[in-house]
């Protein structure tokens, strides 16, 4: 049998995460397997030297005209791309690659494979305080291939039941179609690297330290975390460390500074293993504005550290039960997370239990889990 993967970028992140826990699954199974990405980031996952793969190298664009040239430029390559290889099984992450997907197949001569499309976030299903023109236009636009699309694929994965109902409902496409399969994690892998090497930050200060990795956007509220820790300063000290980088980096710092607590604020940049500064750290905080199905707070489970999650999507309250594997709170409010913080680093028996209660829950995501719901889908 042979699969191909399709995402728009392999780089170190939630989807292309799923992605490769997904490669390294089937190179077990020995299948014949091709990895086809729009852009092959400098800094990405290793990938199997069994996967072939086909990097597009579509350059971004900021020009409007350059962007829809892109889409054409895309479109044609995929679809040649798809035709010399030949898959039995196409698999396509996130709802940009799924359109891309499904439209370089439409009347398409011979044998048609079939069609796996995911979807890994809320955001095209909910109202968001964006206004800029051009991120309202193609969200329209992928809006409306989605509605046009969605039901030529054999089945659409989502990971979470709250994204399947606004599957079903926004684009009209039968339930029988759509599957929940959430996210894999390796938890066994995950606590290795949290054991491995050493960091660049020196954590023998003995002040607390509170925790996130994310891409440094807009709409992962990082600015909304460091406005909680400032508030957090005026009655402990305590260090943040931020794991990650993003077009947001610079803003960031520049906060930071602005707040004057640049020196508390440590900003890690993208490293290679993240596990390893997570385990040494007390709290970890997702402030995000909306998400999917964050891969990041399990793998935060996974190390043993508390969680403190916004409330931004149906999916995280699939995973987090208030008070019970970690904490859920307001989006956009640094008061929320403040309180949060200094509630949690104040009983540490509330911890424990916490730690406890998540690593129960994580187990259940693990990939020995998920991946039979994989296959049932790709081999049946």
């Amino acid at each position: 049998m042979k699969i191909m993967f399709i995402l728009t970028a392999y780089e170190r992140g939630g989807t292309s995460t799923v992605a490769r826990n997904l490669l390294d699954f089937l190179m077990e199974e020995k299948i014949n397997v091709t990895l086809l990405t729009e852009n092959m980031s400098d800094r990405h996952y290793p990938i199997d030297e069994r996967v072939k793969v086909i990097d597009l190298k579509v350059s971004p664009q900021r020009n409007f005209l350059l962007k829809i040239f892109n889409v054409a430029h895309h479109l044609l390559s995929m679809r040649r791309s798809i035709a010399s290889e030949s898959p039995d099984v196409v698999v396509s992450f996130a709802f940009q690659a799924n359109c891309y997907t499904l439209l370089s197949l439409l009347f398409r001569f011979g044998k048609r494979p079939k069609v796996i499309i995911t979807e890994h976030t809320e955001e095209m299903f909910l109202k968001t305080k964006n206004s800029d023109l051009k991120y309202k236009f193609f969200k329209f636009f992928y809006r409306t291939l989605m509605l046009f699309l969605y039901g030529r694929a054999d089945h659409i994965i989502t990971v979470s039941k709250a994204i399947a109902g606004h599957v079903k409902k926004m684009f009209f496409v039968s339930s029988h179609k759509v599957k929940v399969v959430y996210n894999p994690v390796v938890v066994d892998k995950i606590k290795k690297l949290s054991a491995e090497g050493s960091v660049s930050v020196d954590f023998e200060d003995k002040a607390p330290c509170i925790a996130t990795i994310s891409r440094l956007s807009n709409e992962k509220g990082i600015h909304f975390l460091i406005h909680g820790f400032k508030i957090l300063l005026e009655t402990i000290d305590a260090r943040l460390i931020i794991v990650g980088d993003g077009v947001d980096r610079l803003l960031l710092e520049r906060m930071a500074e602005d707040l004057e607590i640049r020196e508390k604020v440590i900003f890690t940049g993208w490293v290679d293993n993240p596990f390893k500064y997570l385990k040494k750290t007390d709290v970890f905080v997702l402030p995000s504005l909306w998400e999917g199905f964050p891969m990041v707070v399990l793998e935060a489970m996974a190390c043993g550290i508390p969680v403190i999650v916004t409330d931004s999507s149906g999916g995280i309250r699939e995973v987090i039960k208030d008070g019970i594997n970690g904490l859920l709170i307001k989006s956009g409010s640094p008061i929320s997370i403040s309180e949060s913080i200094h509630d949690l680093l104040s009983n540490k028996k509330k911890i424990h239990g916490m730690v406890e209660e998540a690593y129960k829950t994580v187990r259940h995501f693990d990939i020995s889990e998920i991946k039979e719901q994989y296959k049932t889908l790709i081999f049946n």
